[in-house]
């Protein structure tokens, strides 16, 4: 599991520890903890590209490798070649089985490079697949969590606005009653 996978959780943790406001759908949440676990898949998310590259480079290593493998083949192939042909009794047998050693280590060689490619790619593949997947998922969560806050937020200020306005009208009930009572003025 990456660090990425954790931060996630906990944020799903903060959010499954939100306490629920009475008679609503909505929820507290602490917005600061929110904020960190964000901050810290921001600061995670190089990390797992430079695993993402580590693995490129090691996708990059394995061709070198066959590369240099099938060049030896190549070369120990031809070096056997030469010496068959140097013996004069039997220098056409030597150069077919030079010609069949050399066709079988260019497929070999070429079957390593094949090989080796596939591998890397499909390590590349999968390592992308799961840094992209990685990133959407703390994108929706970002989003998730900021549409939560901004809930919170307007539901807190229609609250406070009709607080204000009861405010304003007793105010107003209380002038209104102020200015009937007679003899005071």
């Amino acid at each position: 599991m990456t660090n990425t996978d954790i931060l996630l959780e906990d944020l799903e943790d903060v959010l499954d520890d939100a306490t629920s406001m009475p008679m609503t759908k909505k929820s507290l949440v602490d917005v600061e903890k929110i904020k960190t676990i964000i901050e810290d898949i921001r600061l995670n998310t190089p990390h797992e590209t430079k695993q993402a590259k580590a693995i490129i480079d090691s996708r990059n290593t394995i061709l070198e490798d066959a590369h240099k493998e099938a060049k030896s083949i190549i070369e120990e192939a031809q070096a056997q070649a030469r010496e068959l042909v140097a013996r004069d009794q039997i220098t056409q047998t030597a150069q077919a089985e030079a010609a069949e050693l050399l066709a079988r280590a260019k497929e070999e060689g070429e079957a390593a490079v094949r090989d080796a490619q596939a591998h890397a790619s499909e390590i590349l593949g999968n390592a992308t697949a799961q840094a992209n997947d990685m990133l959407a998922a703390a994108q929706k969560n970002k989003r998730e969590s900021v549409a939560a806050v901004n809930n919170y937020a307007e539901d807190t200020l229609l609250k406070i606005d009709d607080a204000l306005y009861k405010a304003l009208q007793d105010v107003r009930g209380i002038r209104q009653n102020l200015m009937r009572i007679p003899g005071d003025r």
